[in-house]
C-alpha cells in the first residue's frame, strides 16, 4: 500500500488493482497512466467508527467481484477491502 507524503495511506492495493478515495469520499479505481475511475456504489455509514462502507462491483483479471470497501471519512482513506464474490 503506497502512502502519501504525510504517511497516511491514500491508495490501497487489492488483488492487483489499485483503489483510492475521491475528494467527496467516493471509491475510485486507479487506471493505467495515473487516471482514476469513480466507482458507483451502495453504501452505509457507521457512526461509531466514522466509517462509510461501500459495496462496489469491479472486473478482476478473470472474473467480476463484489467488494466491501470501508472508508474512514474523517481521514479520507480506505481502511479495509473485503471480497464477497
Amino acid at each position: 500500500m503506497p502512502a502519501d507524503s504525510t504517511g497516511t495511506c491514500r491508495r490501497f492495493a487489492f488483488e492487483g488493482m489499485l483503489f483510492t478515495v475521491t475528494e467527496s469520499n467516493e471509491v475510485a479505481q486507479g487506471l493505467k497512466g495515473g487516471a482514476v475511475h469513480s466507482l458507483g456504489s451502495e453504501s452505509f455509514f457507521d457512526e461509531d467508527t466514522a466509517t462509510r462502507h461501500h459495496f462496489v462491483d469491479v472486473q478482476g483479471k478473470t472474473e467480476a467481484m463484489l467488494l466491501l470497501v470501508s472508508v474512514r471519512e474523517d481521514e479520507r482513506r480506505i481502511a479495509t477491502i473485503r471480497r464477497f464474490s
